[in-house]
């Protein structure tokens, strides 16, 4: 007989501390209303992977898509620790674009190991969800810092220092944000080795901007705890800066951002690893964002309206 598991986790955005957190710097990143969710079947038969969305499929016996290889040791870590052989389906479909810097591989990882280890009877915790998640992270991201599949898992807003673990920032507002979607996606384990690269090319320089990023986290959650929207705004602008000084951003992105400030964004940066990929822009109203997000589209980049969620992985009924 069969036995049908759905679970869900949300994706993120980073507001401050991107790259700078991969050095041991804080970060300060918020779940937000987008998920990934996976649907994980016992069955009589073979151990397979769908994920109709990215048009990949794989079997026993057939070979392996790369993207699907984080999922696949997922599988194979759980299913380890059935109680009895068993087949097993999962199905993926996720409301977040691949490569974008809003977490879409650790929230599929999150979700999957969730729904699987429930599928299968075993009882995990909230630090061994994150941790196989983490596990499968790294053969995508070879050197991640962890943040996306442990806000996948949490849920809300944390401030976050690899190595030491996280706190969570109880936020005096509902920050309204508007990601913008520049089309471009760069692998993060790319913008990371270039970074590290001029870091070790540079390190009087480069020492100095990793801290500088390290403070403006630890401000950002302050303005994030009091409701200081304004200032929390004026952070993410001096952030992007920091991360345009590390070689991250791009034409498109700095395009879209100064489009965002100029529609009435309280402050826009590059969200994630750059090269591609996403842009925020922190907005004090819900006109304000609707503007924004018209300059957006306006600019060539596709809009997308979020919200903080604060529920972190879940099963579905």
């Amino acid at each position: 007989m069969s036995f049908k598991v759905v679970a869900s986790a949300p994706g993120k955005v980073i507001l401050t501390g991107e790259h700078f957190v991969v050095h041991g710097e804080p970060s300060l990143v918020m779940a937000i209303d987008k998920r990934a969710y996976v649907e994980a079947v016992t069955e009589e038969r073979k151990v397979r992977i769908e994920a109709p969305d990215l048009n990949l499929y794989w079997e026993e016996g057939l070979d392996l898509p790369k993207p699907l290889a984080p999922l696949k040791l997922i599988l194979e870590r759980l299913l380890e620790e059935a109680a009895k052989p068993v087949g097993l389906r999962i199905k993926v479909r996720s409301e977040l674009p691949p490569s974008s810097g809003l977490g879409s591989s650790a929230a599929i990882a999150v979700a999957a190991t969730a729904s699987v280890s429930k599928a299968l009877g075993i009882e995990l915790t909230e630090d061994e969800i994150f941790e196989l998640a983490l596990e499968a992270e790294k053969i995508v991201h070879l050197n991640p810092s962890g943040v996306d599949p442990l806000i996948s898992t949490v849920g809300g807003v944390i401030a976050y220092r690899r190595g030491e673990g996280y706190v969570a920032v109880e936020a005096a507002v509902q920050p309204i944000v508007v990601v913008g979607f520049t089309g471009s996606r760069k692998p993060t384990g790319v913008m990371v080795r270039k970074v590290e690269r001029l870091r070790k090319a540079h390190p009087e320089v480069m020492a100095p901007l990793f801290h500088a990023g390290g403070h403006l986290t630890i401000e950002a959650a302050e303005a994030l705890r009091i409701g200081d929207l304004k200032r929390l705004g004026e952070l993410l602008d001096i952030n992007h800066g920091l991360l345009s000084a590390l070689g991250v951003s791009t034409r498109k992105l700095d395009k879209l951002i100064y489009l965002a400030r100029r529609a009435g964004a309280l402050g826009a940066k590059l969200t994630g690893a750059g090269g591609g990929g996403c842009m925020i822009a922190l907005c004090s109203n819900e006109v304000t964002a609707d503007r924004v997000a018209r300059a957006i589209e306006r600019g060539g980049g596709q809009p997308l309206k979020v919200k903080l969620d604060n529920q972190g992985v879940r099963l579905e009924k």
